[in-house]
């Protein structure tokens, strides 16, 4: 399992060499953002996108999904139309896997949102499988954050019922360990999953206070809270993941920080609980 870079740690935007100056100074062989990327290859073309990777020898790990799937009609279709072009784009850069999260809870009808939501993942997931690339979708565990609404999708089970449901094969997962850990999960729920369901993953930790008191924007650096990571990590290496973790802890402490000490406190911190697997 390798390490990638998630600008959440870092206090300030970076552009894409910066990313990939920083990821290579730290100890991260790859990267969770292309940032202005596809600027790059607008005005210099895909090579010179290429070349910054390669000069740096840090890879892109995933990238956004950009179709508004929570929006309207016309803006969802909108979005999808220029879909092909993202997708095309990142296979370019050898970067075959997009992720993004999914709302935990909504305020109108879950039932409606979820028909409409199955529709449209899977026009999408048709679409990323033209071009061979994986979508994932990260379920949001925190019952925080659904206070006051209608729970709509916030376990990995009810995700993967979603997917099945949209029936197909691109669709799979971002596994957040905090995620994981605030929804209830055991090692064994993750041993249970499928290696290729797995596009991408997220490493941090959570303080020591009760599950359902967990607040999405304050988290910990791996190791440094009460998530079993030992376990966690042990259910990817068992199933046979070896592919990119990036470390996103949102922590206002870490943003504090200049870039360089929040990047190589966050590379220590991914490289010191991998190492206990």
């Amino acid at each position: 399992m390798q390490l990638s870079l998630n600008g959440v740690i870092l206090g300030q935007g970076l552009d894409l060499e910066g990313y990939l100056d920083l990821a290579a100074r730290t100890g991260f062989s790859g990267v969770d953002t292309i940032g202005n990327a596809s600027q790059i290859a607008d005005e210099k073309g895909v090579d010179a996108v290429l070349e910054l990777f390669e000069k740096y020898n840090v890879r892109p790990s995933s990238w956004g999904i950009p179709v508004d799937w929570k929006g309207s009609d016309d803006s969802f279709e909108q979005s999808l139309a220029e879909f092909p072009r993202h997708l095309e784009f990142g296979v370019a850069i050898g970067c075959p896997r997009a992720c993004t999260w999914i709302l935990p809870a909504i305020d109108g009808d879950p039932g409606e949102f979820r028909k409409q939501s199955v529709e449209r993942w899977r026009k999408a997931g048709q679409v990323a499988e033209d071009y061979g690339v994986r979508l994932g979708l990260e379920w949001v565990g925190p019952a925080t954050l659904r206070e006051g609404k209608n729970d709509f999708i916030y376990t990995m089970d009810q995700l993967l019922d979603m997917e099945d449901d949209a029936g197909v094969d691109s669709l799979g997962l971002l596994v957040d360990s905090f995620h994981w850990y605030t929804a209830g999960h055991t090692v064994a729920d993750l041993e249970a999953v499928p290696v290729e369901k797995i596009v991408h993953v997220h490493l941090n930790d959570a303080p020591d206070k009760p599950r359902d008191q967990q607040i999405d924007s304050q988290r910990l650096l791996p190791g440094d809270g009460i998530i079993d990571l030992k376990g966690f990590l042990g259910a990817l290496k068992t199933i046979g993941y070896t592919d990119y973790m990036g470390i996103e802890t949102f922590s206002e402490e870490l943003k504090a920080l200049p870039v360089e000490e929040a990047a190589a406190r966050a590379a220590a911190a991914g490289k010191s609980v991998l190492a206990g697997v």
